[in-house]
């Protein structure tokens, strides 16, 4: 198969080579590398705690004194972990009574108002740890803000994303088959189909506990039940009311029924086993797959050269020609979100411009 959409028919949404991704501290916490340090994906980069639930309660109502006052009741220092059931700020003399704020959990008592006497309670909090995306250098530490890491690499701009981030090795599942076939599956994958989405193989991928799903496409119905778009007119949301994805899912080319273009299997079969991260947010522009710094050197060694396609939807299906250009002027959704589009010089004369998901590369041309 010619190669050469690597370098024309992607060229505006896959970055191969030198990279920057600046990694964002969204919590207080330590981090543990420092400028001239090589990090690879998924190594541990800063490790934190963060709150898992906040409940604030109306002290002077609670205890029936004025905000002034409510500080001379507080029973535990602020700060200090206590048990659930413990007494956070109550009357004297009257243990046990509805005049008595009990810790709801274990966790700890923050702050009280001075002003209006609210308090704040933190429920236990937990310990996380943040991950590399790029494999490099750490070229500078904020100690308040997070890490910039360059490298090299290459990234694959995502159409459309839901759930967050995942790390994992990149497994590809070929046309037709369903990620538990076989005796390959692990878990903490990240599966990768060429095949539009189907609701019963986004339920095998969770059933074998996959890290993330990268996918061309999904119909508009169950992208809008998995969170992956939002409120779409005529269609319902989640019953469940979920508002993200239930793991990381990627869709390289957006909502309806394409496959993922052959140029972008390749690449993506090319990283077979490799580490390899994905950045699923419902924010245009910003999802997207990061492959390691073998795969850029894979495909770097790629020649250039014409590519033979035919196009298979649109106005213009069946007509063949030569891919000769990038239409960069054209192909951004009112969304944002840039649609790929190619100049393709027809066999029989003129140039169509076509979306680069209407067109499929001819094996052997």
């Amino acid at each position: 198969m010619d190669d050469s959409l690597i370098h024309s028919l992607l060229a505006h949404s896959v970055c191969c080579g030198d990279m920057r991704r600046w990694h964002a501290l969204p919590f207080p916490g330590r981090i543990l590398v420092e400028p001239g340090d090589k990090v690879s994906v998924g190594q541990v980069w800063c490790r934190g705690r963060i709150r898992s639930g906040v409940v604030v309660v109306d002290l002077p109502r609670l205890l029936r004194v004025s905000p002034n006052e409510v500080r001379r009741h507080v029973a535990v220092g602020f700060g200090s972990t206590v048990d659930e059931g413990t007494v956070l700020a109550g009357l004297a003399g009257r243990i046990r009574t509805g005049k008595q704020w009990l810790a709801p959990s274990r966790g700890m008592l923050v702050d009280v108002s001075p002003r209006t006497g609210v308090g704040v309670f933190v429920r236990d909090v937990r310990d996380v740890a943040l991950y590399c995306r790029l494999e490099g250098t750490v070229t500078e530490v904020d100690s308040g803000e997070g890490i910039l890491v360059e490298g090299r690499g290459v990234s694959v701009a995502a159409a459309l994303g839901s759930g967050g981030r995942a790390y994992g090795l990149l497994r590809f599942i070929e046309s037709g088959e369903a990620p538990g076939s076989g005796d390959e599956a692990q878990p903490s994958e990240i599966l990768v189909s060429p095949d539009p989405l189907r609701s019963d193989w986004v339920r095998s991928a969770l059933e074998v506990r996959a890290a993330g799903i990268v996918a061309p496409s999904a119909d508009p119905e169950l992208a809008a039940s998995l969170a992956l778009a939002p409120a779409i007119a005529g269609l319902a949301p989640p019953d469940d009311g979920r508002t993200t994805a239930p793991i990381p899912i990627l869709l390289t080319e957006g909502l309806g029924f394409m496959r993922m273009p052959r140029v972008l299997q390749a690449i993506f079969r090319s990283s077979i086993g490799d580490a390899v991260v994905i950045v699923c947010t419902r924010r245009p522009g910003q999802s997207e797959v990061v492959l390691s710094e073998a795969a850029a050197g894979r495909v770097r060694e790629r020649p250039e050269s014409r590519t033979s396609v035919r196009v298979i939807g649109g106005p213009h299906a069946g007509t063949e020609g030569l891919v000769v250009n990038v239409a960069l002027d054209i192909g951004r959704t009112a969304s944002g979100i840039r649609a790929n589009f190619v100049e393709v010089r027809q066999a029989e004369g003129g140039i169509v411009v076509v979306p680069v998901t209407n067109i499929e590369v001819l094996a052997g041309r």
